[in-house]
């Protein structure tokens, strides 16, 4: 935590509550833009680990052949302002069962499902806003959630600099 603490020590409070936190995104979104945030889900398909291959064999575990659920979504305000853009991947051998219905987002799902959860930090780091052609950075933190006996969730959450800024001042940079 204190080394991710270091890396973003100039952004503002709300910046450096995500990038240490080790519980729900969602909730924490909730708080920063006042309101229950809700989940559109970009993409969602099945693939076989290889397809995936440096997060579903080397991050989850699972076995080249074996299906995953790899999953592209957005959270928003009620506005439809994206907050973040996160891209997910699920494996294990009730990997069916961690999905959660399209209008859920996934933190909340898995805690309401009655999962034992674990998170494990894998990086937080700058990263480009993807939804903006001037490319702004912003803030990337990547991690898994482990579901114990039904499988594992990789997690990379993307956070929009208008919501999430870098800077104190607001900026991005």
């Amino acid at each position: 935590m204190t080394d991710r603490l270091k890396q973003f020590s100039s952004a503002p409070p709300q910046t450096r509550m995500l990038v240490c936190a080790d519980g729900s995104t969602t909730v924490l979104l909730d708080a920063l833009v006042g309101e229950r945030v809700s989940v559109r889900v970009d993409h969602q398909r099945r693939v076989p680990a290889a397809r995936v291959r440096h997060i579903g064999c080397h991050i989850l575990g699972a076995s080249p052949g074996t299906l995953v659920i790899d999953r592209r979504s957005s959270i928003l305000t009620s506005g439809k302002d994206v907050i973040s853009v996160n891209r997910v991947v699920i494996a294990g051998r009730d990997s069916q069962k961690l999905v959660p219905p399209p209008e859920q987002p996934l933190g909340p799902y898995l805690k309401t499902a009655g999962f034992t959860l674990t998170r494990e930090p894998i990086d937080v780091s700058r990263d480009i806003w993807p939804l903006d052609s001037a490319a702004p950075a912003c803030v990337s933190k990547e991690y898994v959630i482990d579901c114990g006996s039904a499988g594992r969730v990789y997690v990379h959450e993307k956070f929009n600099p208008g919501f999430v800024p870098l800077g104190r001042d607001g900026s991005s940079v």
